[in-house]
């Protein structure tokens, strides 16, 4: 499977020329964007392995503002690329620590070199943080036991909100904001939940029907997050709801 990468730029001539050189050094350009709009349903669908961000974009969008937001909602290294060398910008910048810095205009072996190391030095950064799922037979007293950090950690079912597919690893979002990193795959975290209670919505996500606020063909709410809704698991899911409606 390609390494994906998701590329936030609005010089189309640019943005294209990037993808070509990605695409030819092995890489998958899973979407090319010139604003915040759809950042963060692209992430959640695309679960890319980095984002190549400009900082200035047309309209209000604002690259650092951006970096900013995904930092908060997604575990991804965010890499910049923009001509803008000023000291304002770079103090600006500094602030959030970005995964690697590109100056426009740039080569082939600055971009393959800095994206190679962001996305290197990002999933050593983080491998420590990985939690792993304990299995058993049947879920006890309806919770599951996480491994982090030395301890076993009971996660009432009742309190997950969402699932997410991410390559190898799945993240859990549960009630209080916590987010846990497992090395399991989305399928095998399915298999062990109630599936009275969990509906799969798109390729990568699950979610606790008793947590949604709102839904329509297109997204799920859950806690003011947005998450997609695959083009062929709507009915399902409304059939779903049906079954769980109190």
């Amino acid at each position: 499977m390609k390494t994906q990468i998701l590329i936030v730029e609005d010089n189309i001539e640019l943005a294209d020329n990037t993808k070509d050189l990605l695409e030819t050094e092995g890489y998958e350009v899973c979407g090319i964007l010139d604003s915040d709009e759809k950042i963060e349903g692209t992430l959640f669908e695309k679960s890319p392995a980095a984002v190549l961000l400009d900082i200035h974009l047309k309209g209000n969008s604002n690259g650092i503002d951006i970096a900013h937001d995904i930092r908060e909602k997604f575990s991804i290294p965010v890499i910049f690329f923009t001509s803008s060398t000023d000291k304002e910008t770079l103090n600006r910048v500094k602030e959030i620590s970005p995964d690697g810095y590109i100056v426009k205009p740039f080569s082939r072996d600055t971009l393959i070199t800095t994206l190679t190391l962001a996305i290197s030095n990002f999933e050593s950064k983080n491998s420590d943080k990985v939690s792993e799922l304990i299995f058993h037979d049947k879920i006890i007293k309806g919770s599951i036991f996480i491994r982090d950090k030395g301890y076993l950690k009971k996660v009432a079912v009742d309190d997950i909100n969402w699932i997410k597919a991410d390559g190898s690893y799945t993240h859990i979002s549960t009630e209080n904001n916590t987010v846990y990193t497992l090395r399991n795959v989305l399928k095998d975290v399915l298999n062990k939940l109630p599936t009275m209670l969990f509906c799969k919505v798109n390729k990568a996500h699950i979610v606790n029907l008793d947590k949604i606020d709102a839904l329509n063909s297109k997204e799920i709410i859950i806690k003011d997050q947005s998450i997609p809704v695959g083009r062929n698991y709507y009915q399902n899911i409304l059939s779903r709801l049906n079954q769980v409606t109190r």
